[in-house]
């Protein structure tokens, strides 16, 4: 087993592996992020849409 990671192919296996950790923990990073980006822009929506409705229901009242 370990002379087949000593040898060329192995040593490009262990780089594909490598660089395969790499680029599905960025991704995995990246969409974590979009999708909080996505979570507070929800948020401020429902705030916006809430204060809305109580400023016409308070303009109603008066």
């Amino acid at each position: 087993m370990f002379s087949y990671i000593n040898n060329e192919k192995g040593s490009m296996f262990l780089l594909a592996i490598l660089l395969l950790f790499v680029i599905l923990t960025s991704l995995f990073f990246y969409i974590n992020s979009f999708q909080s980006q996505i979570n507070i822009y929800n948020s401020l929506e429902f705030v916006n849409v809430r204060a809305t409705i109580n400023l016409l229901a308070e303009k109603i009242n008066n």
